[in-house]
């Protein structure tokens, strides 16, 4: 009966969905677990991307963790069509600084600079009454949010052409950022994040096309493959076959650019008896800048049960494409034939 009567007074409020946190709150006080939990599930079920903002506001509000990981999840998924929105112009500075937190958004970093321009541009309109806001305005109403994006993450063409001729940060961080982005080293000035967001979820590329079953003579010989990409991702994971004649294998992986190490890892492939791989999990995803080249290698202490008879140089998953050349280290692999034939990453 009760229950009935929650359904019917919420049904009554879905009109009047702004009020709906407001009778969350009074039920909250009279200990109606029921009618909370009712007005919850009314939030849940109508989110949609033309309402995520002003719910996720609601969640701060009543404090409710589950509701606020429904509408960032919705938000992640959706974010290109929530960022470019009317609707979010109205966020609070909490609700933009959540945002700007979130490591898995399936955008740019400089569409979420865009979004914190325009935001910002509103704001000091509607609210400070600022008709023509300056650089030092949007500075000083974005305070600490500035210093949430990644600037660093973006490609350098973007960077450039987001800051030439403006001032919304000064000489010294664009030039702590341009450092960054010519040698992946981090200065003592910079002040902004260097973690890439995930775009997405984990997916691979296999640059094998036909794999072939028999031992695979490496042993203390390099197998390495040079790649480069079109778009920047991050490299989660690499694919290894296993070893050969129910025999495992030590080796020693190694991800380069240039001469610099970005990780290493030795491990013990099992053997499985058939074409599954191993993936050996990059602890922390290494970002990946598109156009530059970079080096996988391998070092293996016995044989390997498998190998790719025949490797396309280019794949493409979804709109990355992944462009592989020989490393002049390797003994036998190379972008036709040979070892290593899966690369995880997200985007």
């Amino acid at each position: 009966m009760f229950l009935f009567v929650a359904t019917f007074i919420v049904k009554t409020f879905q009109s009047l969905s702004k009020q709906l946190p407001s009778l969350i709150y009074a039920a909250k006080i009279c200990m109606l677990p029921k009618l909370v939990s009712e007005c919850r599930h009314y939030l849940s079920e109508s989110l949609d991307v033309t309402n995520v903002i002003e719910i996720l506001e609601q969640s701060s509000l009543l404090d409710d963790n589950e509701l606020k990981n429904e509408c960032l999840a919705l938000l992640a998924r959706n974010a290109k069509a929530v960022l470019t929105g009317i609707e979010i112009m109205t966020a609070s500075m909490q609700s933009m600084e959540t945002i700007l937190e979130m490591d898995c958004i399936r955008v740019r970093e400089i569409v979420l600079y865009e979004t914190c321009l325009a935001w910002t541009k509103y704001q000091l309109q509607i609210h400070d009454s600022t008709k023509d806001p300056t650089d030092q305005d949007i500075r000083e109403k974005l305070g600490d949010l500035l210093f949430k994006i990644r600037f660093p993450t973006m490609e350098l063409t973007e960077f450039a052409e987001i800051t030439e001729g403006k001032n919304v940060l000064t000489g010294e961080e664009k030039a702590s950022v341009y450092y960054f982005l010519a040698t992946k080293k981090k200065s003592s000035q910079l002040r902004f994040s260097t973690v890439r967001r995930r775009r997405g979820e984990e997916v691979f590329i296999e640059r094998v096309v036909t794999c072939t079953h028999g031992p695979w003579n490496s042993v203390s010989k390099t197998d390495a493959i040079n790649f480069t990409t079109n778009h920047g991702i991050l490299l989660t994971g690499i694919g290894l076959y296993t070893g050969y004649s129910g025999v495992g294998y030590g080796v020693d992986v190694e991800i380069l650019q240039s001469k610099e190490s970005l990780f290493k890892k030795n491990l013990k492939v099992p053997s499985t008896g058939d074409a599954n791989q191993l993936k050996v999990l990059i602890d922390v995803p290494i970002s990946i800048t598109s156009g530059v080249i970079y080096s996988v290698k391998a070092v293996s202490k016995a044989d390997i049960g498998h190998y790719g008879q025949i490797c396309q140089a280019v794949c493409t998953k979804e709109n990355v494409t992944f462009t592989f050349s020989k490393h002049p280290a390797s003994a036998y692999t190379s972008e036709s034939r040979g070892q290593i034939p899966r690369l995880y990453f997200s985007y």
